[in-house]
């Protein structure tokens, strides 16, 4: 039983890099809509803050595909799916919620982080560091370049998804829920990746990247898997109204 998760990553390892990003993308869904359901805003805003937190480990790790040479920062998904719930809460609940849920994930994330350095720099028994030890070191052990690009475009893109679908909203009413969201995620999930991207490869980076591979593997992939993504959420918010709870 101890090794079921290692049996499981196994099986997983035998699939494509696009199919894993396609059960990826599912898994999210499955779960806004889920904590939708059973816990109304509340659920939304934790999807929120424990998305970000997630994300910010899944980017550390850089992943191939099979129809481009650049490796590709992971965590595109997770983030994608952050601005699917945004748009669920300003629809639902208004943006003064949904403006409230990026302070509390930022702050949250600043918790996370500092929290575990407390952890690690724990002593531990013997003269070695431990696998645990240098598995939580890697997640853990924030790079500050890295933490700020991502605090910032976090927080910059987050505002502009929630004034476009909110205006769009007070224009058209309950109609064209799916132009709103899909304006307000391709337009504030292109900035959030550009300034990612830009501070943290090329501006802030102590080696910076050649712009192409910035251009290319990581804006031009991320916003292309963004517009892919956007699309297929796109549903996601017709069937939220009815999968929304009335007694919370």
């Amino acid at each position: 039983m101890d090794n079921f998760f290692l049996y499981f990553i196994t099986i997983l390892e035998h699939l494509s890099p696009e199919m894993l990003i396609v059960l990826g993308f599912f898994t999210c869904i499955a779960s806004i809509l889920l904590a939708f359901r059973y816990f109304g805003s509340l659920g939304l805003v934790c999807y929120s803050v424990l998305a970000v937190a997630i994300a910010n480990m899944q980017v550390l790790k850089l992943g191939i595909f099979s129809y481009i040479d650049e490796p590709i920062a992971l965590g595109t998904v997770m983030f994608t799916t952050l601005f699917t719930s945004s748009d669920l809460i300003t629809e639902h609940y208004g943006p003064v919620l949904a403006k409230k849920t990026i302070y509390l994930t930022f702050s949250m994330q600043i918790f996370v982080i500092l929290s575990m350095l407390f952890v690690i720099a724990h002593p531990e028994p013997g003269h070695h560091k431990s696998a645990v030890q240098l598995g939580i070191e890697a997640l853990f052990t924030p790079s500050l370049r890295l933490l700020i690009a991502s605090l910032i475009s976090f927080v910059i893109s987050q505002h502009i998804d929630i004034s476009i679908f909110d205006t769009l909203k007070k224009r058209h009413g309950q109609k064209l829920l799916w132009l709103r969201g899909n304006v307000s995620c391709l337009v504030s999930g292109f900035f959030d990746t550009v300034i990612f991207s830009v501070l943290a490869w090329i501006v802030l980076a102590p080696s910076p990247l050649p712009f192409s591979t910035v251009l290319v593997g990581f804006i031009g992939f991320s916003q292309a898997l963004r517009i892919f993504i956007s699309i297929l959420s796109t549903p996601l918010l017709y069937i939220s109204y009815r999968f929304k709870p009335h007694d919370i």
